[in-house]
């Protein structure tokens, strides 16, 4: 039998772009082992992976001025417990910043001194070669970031926080149910202004108190905070359960797919049902994604924000495509902008490819031009109608 635990941790950066330093803590193991890690602990019962990676910060480091800026995935590996028993746990890692480094670190735990360290420096001293992989994702984020700059979002940090914390007590009475954060505010690209916020919740009636509950609860984090919300309902196969549409579908299937990767668990259990098979239909989809996009560039849209809100949408319905088509040749890698433009690299979609490296550098400096917004908006139906036309011609081959 294998002994399986839950823990989560944070990589915890200061929140200068210029010149970020990362906190590492020494630890010295009631075995004598020596070994220089991050905060990160197990669960405890009833407690989703964002709550106990902000408390092991606190417990650990004695750092409490924090807030939440990406989710860096999951990282699960086995090893053989002290008594000998075969164990296997998974870590989910958030990116946290903050603007202070006064630490205290627990010494009645190990730990015996607080470190803040150069990313360079910070991945030769960390003991672990897999953490050091969940360290290069932090430092991608950062170093992308920082090129224009774009800071970190306390408004999202707000936000989240206000989720995370009030749906715990909303879904309390579903011991399945649970929330998870995606998209840009969970891949740490989330840009104020530019960025919707979305969560999904899986297990709970679209008809249920509780689900009316994360609804209010989400429109009142988004009035106090600023950043647009929405949440989105998992039904039991994985599609929207409001009956929204198959853009809405698609979405949902692919975010449920993601958890653990670039879906975080913010409240609840995670979803443990076959709610997301993988979609054969990827030329299908592609259609869905282009529809959507020809219908809202056909329409009249008179002022600057109606102008935004076209372009914002169209150009996401641009980025879904692009990542649908990497999700389906390589579940593995990591659906962040630049990973996709880089997946799709060398392959038969270059059109689509080049719009979204274009996308990436609009959305790297800050997507404040709405006119250059437009122009990228523009090119989309035609780069969905080349990708589809090369996934057919591949299906006939």
């Amino acid at each position: 039998m294998t002994r399986r635990s839950a823990s989560a941790g944070a990589v915890v950066v200061t929140d200068d772009l210029s010149s970020p330093q990362i906190l590492l803590l020494d630890q010295v193991r009631k075995t004598g082992e020596r070994q220089t890690v991050a905060p990160k602990g197990q669960l405890e019962p009833g407690e989703a992976p964002l709550q106990a990676a902000r408390r092991e910060v606190a417990e650990e480091a004695g750092l409490t001025s924090t807030c939440y800026s990406g989710y860096l995935g999951q990282e699960a590996y086995t090893f053989t417990d002290n008594d000998g028993m075969p164990a296997a746990k998974v870590v989910d890692w958030f990116l946290f910043t903050t603007s202070t480094t006064v630490t205290t670190p627990a010494r009645e735990e190990g730990f015996v001194q607080a470190r803040w360290l150069e990313a360079p420096a910070a991945r030769q001293a960390a003991s672990h070669p897999q953490f050091q992989q969940v360290l290069d994702r932090a430092v991608a984020v950062i170093t992308w970031r920082a090129a224009h700059p774009l800071p970190f979002s306390r408004k999202l940090s707000h936000l989240v926080d206000q989720m995370a914390a009030e749906a715990e007590a909303a879904i309390a009475g579903h011991p399945d149910a649970g929330v998870g954060l995606c998209g840009s505010a969970a891949r740490g690209d989330f840009i104020e202004g530019w960025s919707d916020v979305d969560f999904i919740a899986w297990n709970l009636p679209p008809t249920s108190a509780a689900a009316t509950s994360l609804q209010e609860i989400i429109s009142d984090a988004a009035r106090r905070h600023g950043p647009r919300a929405s949440l989105h309902l998992a039904d039991g196969h994985g599609a929207e359960a409001r009956r929204l549409g198959p853009l809405y579908d698609m979405k949902m299937r692919m975010a449920l797919r993601r958890v653990g990767l670039d879906t975080a668990v913010i409240a609840g259990a995670a979803p443990t049902f076959a709610a997301a098979p993988e979609r054969a239909d990827l030329a299908g989809d592609l259609a869905v994604l282009h529809d959507f996009a020809v219908a809202r560039l056909a329409e009249r849209h008179r002022a600057e924000s109606e102008r935004e809100d076209a372009a914002r949408q169209v150009l996401s319905v641009l980025a879904s495509a692009g990542r649908l088509l990497v999700a389906s040749r390589a579940p593995e890698v990591g659906l962040w902008l630049p990973d996709v433009v880089e997946a799709l690299r060398g392959g038969p979609d270059d059109e689509l490819r080049l719009l979204l490296r274009d996308y990436d550098a609009y959305r790297r400096a800050g997507a404040s031009d709405i006119e250059r917004a437009e122009r990228l908006a523009a090119r989309v139906p035609s780069a969905l109608v080349a990708a589809r036309s090369m996934i057919a011609e591949s299906a006939a081959l």
